[in-house]
Order: structure tokens, then C-alpha cells, then sequence
């Protein structure tokens, strides 16, 4: 692909991305003093996203002052499509949890049963003071299993020199700190910010070179807009770059946000953000310098307004009025699109999106989700109710999900109905009630670091063989059957497929050959079909003793 057409359709891309959150994000100063009759339909989106990232949130342990809790009980029964795939009867599977956030503290209590009897129960609590977490199965081990940021920094430097996991790892383990950063962010803290940069790049745009009507629909949502088509040279991309990075440069609240959810990731912090900025787009006019033909693109207009982007390949529409919001974005192989019509202080809301398949190996896909009647009846609470379904058809194959929210006065009811081709598979009924948050405390007893992994494995009891107990023979059974079915299906795949490194499995080590039937490995058959000087050159790169199992454990 020529860099004409790669800058061009990152262009468009950036600038559409820019405008949806521009127009989503720049509300009225006063919107949350209206009643919930008078507000736009993004004005009403926007509450939805306040309601689910409201104060009492996981966001609230980072400064100590969390005050929440829920109770959450669901029920899961199986359905006709999951008995045939499995060839039995399978009971009801039930699910209760209680979530804490209490000063600097996060707790859980999480309890799974089938049929009535006893699966698995996990208790988790989250320490921001020490930055630690310390997590218990009882039916595992009677100890608590703790890991603190100083065990997560030893994993981490462990996997980036390792010269197999560097390049995976990357900055990923700065996503906790990240997260960190998102969570304390507000939808107030974006607003203008977006809409400031796209007034930047239009202020640097040159006169227009065509300008016609523009109409159209999105659902059904109707739209009649101006399009304006601009010609850009080399020396105009420049201007553009220039601009908004020198705004970037000098953007103290863009800076503060930066350095808070990329700062860990990218070494980024307030004193050389100014020098990243450079580096930037230093990086981005090299790129541009072997750029020699002009680039065409159109932006579309509502009155003074810039609401959407056109090129050959994408285009991007907004419509923002006060009875419905809209986006649009049609693509090369993509389209999708988003609606939201008021209906007093409800909302009906629909998405569609529509990818066809650019290769053999690849499925067209097709997904539409809609929300009717959609209404936030407790902001602060985060209490809501709807009608919903989202559907996917891939494959030839439809996948649905179809169920409803009802809140009452401190708890939704909802149910989910899964089905595959009009055959059902599951129906999920739960409850989640708010509760007073009472004091978490630091658990006591027990507890082994990730130093001291040997010595909690040794007071590991037989789960497996109570997990087996409790699904029964003819579910276990089930279970065995389809995972070997998986596994019998993947090798056959990977044998039939095309070996493209043939000469590297001559040297391959089948490690599963040197189990014995107890479950234990045999170093000495390894030895003598390595011999000496390949079998010390082997155990000297891993330590096989670290993946040795009980042949009990992984039975299923």
C-alpha cells in the first residue's frame, strides 16, 4: 500500500474518532440540573454512563473512601442444546457473590453449587494500603494464597528478559495502573477537549474546492447535511501537524490525562511529556516527507458544525438533535452504526454492525444489538431497566441473547435467554441487591506468598475428586468425552496443516512420552534417548520438575 493511502485513511480514522467523541462528549454546563423529561438524547446517554461509573465504584479503594457493596444470586438451567451436545441431563447451576469496597478495601465471597450440592467457593480481598491481594479456595486449601506489587514486579522483570515473552509483554503490565488511572476519570474531565482539537484541524484546512448537499439515514434517523471536500497538499498536512501538536505540546489537561493512564506504559510524566510530544511528531513528519501527491477528503457539515468525515475509504456521520443521537461509520468491509431515540425518559437504543470476511481463512459476521424502553431509575444507585438482545450470525449460524432488567428499590431482577438457531441453550435468572458495606479486614491464619508455592501445594486437598463427586458419573463422563473430542479434533487439524518448520519437530521433545502411569517422569528414558551432553544441554534451559503433575490431578 502507497503511504498516500496509508496517511489518508489514518487521517480520516483519527479526525472520525475525534468527532464521535467531540460531539458525544461537549454537553450543556447544566444538564444534570434539568429533570430527566428535558434532557437530549445524548444528554440521557451520558447519564447512563454516569450511572454505571458512578462514586461507589472499584475507583474508590484508590482513595480510600469506597463505601459499597452488593449481593448478587443467579441461577443458570440448561436448555435442549446443551443436553443434546452432551448427551445428558444437565441440573441447574447456581451462583451467589457478595463484593465489598470499604475505605482502601475490596473484598469477595463468591460460592458456585450444582444441583443443590457444593461446587467451588472463593474468598478474595484487595488490600490498596500494601498493595496486596490474598485469595482462598476452601475446597483447594484451607490457606490463603497472597501476592503483593513486589511479586507482580519479579514476574513481570522475569517475562520482559526473556527473550521468548519480551516482545508479548510489552507494557502490559502497566494496564493495572492504567485501569487505575481510567477509573478515577470522569466523562466532565473530556469535555471540550476533543471538540477543541477538531476546531484546530479545521482552522488549518485551505478553502474548500466543491461543496454540495448531503443526505442520508442512519436507522432511522434521518439526516440532511453540507459536505465539504478539501484538497491537501504536503505543506497543508504539515500546517495541520504542526497545530495540533504544538496545542498538544502546551495542553496542560491533556498532559495531566496522559501522563496518568500512559505514564507507567510509555515513561511518561510531567517533565518530559513536552519531549514525547516532540519525539511524536518528529516521527510523524519523516513519515510524511515521502509523501508527493495531494490528498482529497470531505467533511461534512451542520451549519458551522463539523459532524462527520468522507473519503473513498471511510465515512463517518453524526446526527445530534434533541430527540435522537446517531453515529455511523461505513468502511472498507466494516459498517456499523448506533442510534438512541427518546421516548419521555426513556431510550430506545440499536447498534448493527456488518464485517465481510477480506480472507478464505475468515467468516463474514453480522451483529445487532437493541435496548428498548431503557430508563436509569437510580442514578446514584445504578439501578436501570430495559429490554434487550443482542444477535450475531456468523457461519451461517445465529447466536441470541435476549432478556430483561427490572429494578425495584435496591435491587434488578433480570433474565437471559441463550439460544443457538432458535434452539435454547441457557436461561440465567439472577437478582443483584445493594447492601451496607461493612469493615473488610486482612486475612489471618494461613497464608503462603508466591515464594511459597511448594509448601501451599502440599496443603492442597483432592478437588478434583470432590468436583467429580458432586457433577455425578454420567456429567463427568460428558465432560471427558467433549474434551477429548476438542483435543482429538485440534490434533488432527495440526496434523493435516501444512509444516512449515519440518526440519525443527526432527528436533522436538514430545515431553508427554516420559510420563509414567503414576503421573511421575521418567528422567532416565529421557537420558538415554537424548544421551548425556543433549539431555545436560536440555535441563540446563528448564526445570521439568516444575510441571510435574499427579496423573490423578488432571484426570478428569
Amino acid at each position: 500500500m502507497k503511504v498516500k493511502n496509508i496517511l489518508k485513511r489514518a487521517f480520516t480514522i483519527v479526525l472520525a474518532g475525534a468527532m464521535s467523541l467531540a460531539v458525544f462528549t461537549a454537553c450543556g454546563e447544566n444538564e444534570d440540573k434539568k429533570p430527566a423529561e428535558n434532557l437530549s438524547a445524548k444528554e440521557m446517554l451520558l447519564d447512563v454512563f454516569e450511572t454505571a461509573t458512578n462514586s461507589n465504584s472499584f475507583a474508590g479503594i484508590f482513595s480510600g473512601k469506597a463505601n459499597a457493596a452488593s449481593k448478587s444470586d443467579a441461577k443458570i438451567e440448561f436448555g435442549k442444546g446443551v443436553t443434546d451436545a452432551l448427551g445428558t441431563e444437565v441440573k441447574p447451576l447456581s451462583l451467589s457473590s457478595e463484593t465489598k469496597l470499604k475505605g482502601s478495601k475490596a473484598g469477595t465471597d463468591i460460592v458456585v453449587t450444582y444441583d443443590d450440592k457444593d461446587l467451588v467457593s472463593l474468598n478474595g480481598v484487595y488490600d490498596n494500603d500494601s498493595k496486596t491481594i490474598y485469595l482462598r479456595v476452601p475446597e483447594l486449601s484451607d490457606a490463603y494464597l497472597s501476592a503483593s506489587s513486589k511479586d507482580f514486579d519479579k514476574f513481570k522483570d522475569l517475562l520482559i528478559n526473556s527473550e521468548n515473552f519480551s516482545s508479548l509483554t510489552g507494557n502490559s503490565f502497566s494496564l493495572f495502573s492504567s485501569i487505575k488511572a481510567l477509573s478515577k476519570l470522569k466523562i466532565d474531565e473530556y469535555k471540550g477537549i476533543f471538540k477543541d482539537y477538531v476546531k484546530v484541524v479545521s482552522d488549518s484546512l485551505p478553502k474548500t474546492s466543491k461543496e454540495e448537499d448531503l443526505s442520508g439515514k442512519i436507522d432511522a434517523v434521518e439526516y440532511n447535511y453540507k459536505l465539504k471536500t478539501y484538497e491537501l497538499t504536503k505543506d497543508d498536512i504539515n500546517k495541520i501537524v504542526e497545530s495540533v501538536f504544538e496545542k498538544l505540546k502546551s495542553d496542560d489537561k491533556v498532559r495531566d490525562i496522559a501522563v496518568s493512564v500512559l505514564g507507567s506504559a510509555y515513561e511518561l510524566s510531567d517533565d518530559n511529556y513536552a519531549s514525547k510530544v516532540d519525539e511524536a511528531k518528529k516521527s510523524l513528519v519523516e513519515e510524511l516527507s515521502s509523501l508527493n501527491k495531494n490528498i482529497e477528503i470531505g467533511l461534512i457539515f451542520d451549519g458551522n458544525n463539523i459532524v462527520g468525515i468522507k473519503s473513498d475509504k471511510i465515512t463517518f456521520v453524526c446526527v445530534d438533535r434533541n430527540d435522537a443521537y446517531a453515529l455511523s461509520v461505513d468502511g472498507e468491509g466494516l459498517s456499523c452504526s448506533f442510534t438512541a431515540i427518546k421516548d419521555g425518559k426513556k431510550l430506545d437504543l440499536y447498534s448493527s454492525m456488518d464485517i465481510k470476511a477480506t480472507d478464505d481463512n475468515l467468516k463474514d459476521f453480522s451483529a445487532t444489538i437493541s435496548v428498548d424502553d431503557f430508563e436509569v431509575v437510580d442514578k446514584k444507585k445504578g439501578l436501570s431497566n430495559g429490554d434487550y438482545e443482542f444477535k450475531a450470525v456468523i457461519d451461517g449460524k445465529t447466536v441470541k441473547f435476549a432478556g430483561a432488567d427490572k429494578a425495584e428499590e435496591n435491587k434488578v431482577n433480570s433474565e437471559l435467554k441463550i439460544s443457538v438457531n432458535d434452539v435454547e441453550y441457557a436461561t440465567i435468572t439472577a437478582t443483584n441487591e445493594i447492601i451496607n458495606a461493612s469493615d473488610i479486614t486482612i486475612p489471618s491464619g494461613t497464608v503462603y506468598t508466591l515464594d511459597q508455592i511448594e509448601e501451599y501445594q502440599s496443603s492442597m486437598k483432592n478437588f478434583m475428586s470432590e468436583l467429580k463427586k458432586a457433577l455425578g458419573k454420567d456429567l463427568t463422563s460428558a465432560l471427558s468425552k467433549l474434551s477429548e473430542g476438542i483435543m482429538s479434533n485440534a490434533e488432527s487439524k495440526s496434523a493435516s496443516a501444512p509444516d512449515a518448520s519440518s526440519d525443527e519437530d526432527k528436533d522436538s521433545i514430545m515431553l508427554e512420552n516420559y510420563y509414567n502411569d503414576d503421573g511421575s517422569f521418567n528422567y532416565d528414558k529421557l537420558k538415554e534417548d537424548l544421551g548425556k551432553e543433549e539431555y545436560k544441554a536440555f535441563m540446563s534451559q528448564i526445570n521439568i520438575e516444575d510441571f510435574e503433575v499427579d496423573a490423578d490431578d488432571i484426570e478428569f
